[in-house]
Order: C-alpha cells, then sequence, then structure tokens
C-alpha cells in the first residue's frame, strides 16, 4: 500500500513541477530552449515513475538500510545548503560527498578522492558548461 502512496505523490510532485515549469516567465528572444525545459523533464520523469510505481503489480519491497547510514546522510544533506555560501560549492560538495562516503563504509583516502573529484566535475558541469553560477567561497573559484 505505501509504494501506491508513494507512486501518487510522484505523480503529483511531477505534475507540480511540469505546471510551475509553463509558469516561469522567458523574456522575448531568449534562449529557444529556456528555463522551461529542464523542470518539466524532471517533472516528466518523476510522474512516469510515479504511474509505474503506483500501477506496478504486486507488491515493492523498499530497503533503507541501516538507520544510521541514512541518518548520517540526512543529517549531512540537511546541512550541506548551510556550508554553501560561507564553504564554496567545491568545498561543502566535497564535505557532503565524503561524509555520504564515510556513511557507506568507504577507506577514507578513497573516499576522499572521489568527494573532490566529484565536486570538481560537478562544479566544471554545472558552472563552466551550463553557465549556472554557484556559491564561489574562500577559494574564490
Amino acid at each position: 500500500m505505501i509504494d501506491r502512496l508513494v507512486g501518487l505523490i510522484c505523480i503529483l510532485l511531477g505534475g507540480g513541477a511540469i505546471w510551475h515549469a509553463q509558469t516561469l516567465h522567458v523574456p522575448f528572444a531568449a534562449d529557444p530552449v529556456g528555463p522551461r525545459l529542464f523542470p518539466t523533464i524532471i517533472g516528466a520523469v518523476l510522474a512516469l515513475g510515479g504511474c509505474i510505481l503506483a500501477i506496478r503489480p504486486g507488491r515493492v519491497e523498499l530497503e533503507f538500510g541501516a538507520w544510521p547510514r541514512a541518518l548520517a546522510v540526512l543529517v549531512s544533506s540537511l546541512i550541506y545548503p548551510l556550508l554553501l555560501l560561507p564553504l564554496g560549492f567545491i568545498l561543502a560538495t566535497a564535505l557532503l560527498c565524503f561524509a555520504a562516503s564515510l556513511a557507506f563504509h568507504a577507506r577514507p583516502l578513497p573516499a576522499a578522492v572521489s568527494a573532490i573529484a566529484t565536486a570538481l566535475v560537478f562544479f566544471v558541469l554545472l558552472d563552466k558548461l551550463l553557465d549556472l553560477p554557484l556559491p564561489r567561497g574562500p577559494l574564490g573559484i
């Protein structure tokens, strides 16, 4: 029963994201793709996943794993937006990835290397390629 409820919630959230995306103001002669595309795609994927979850026959088993791990990731995710401005995107994202990796029993050195690489890749992808301004923090990059 809970899977059907989660599916319906996903459908509603996806529909809301699509509806909200269509209300975004697009200036004349703006980028032909516009700011509506990304939230519309995310909303459609969320609604489609919700439909599949809601109409799927049988029961879906949800596996959360160990609660301390989930709690560590949840706390890290809640602290992350608070650290974005003072530390900047790269350092805050690297700390989030490092904490999440340690929560899933990664060794510290590979977790640190992976966290830094992940933060740098996302920074280049979002800031340089997609031209989305990200908080710079004390590093200034």
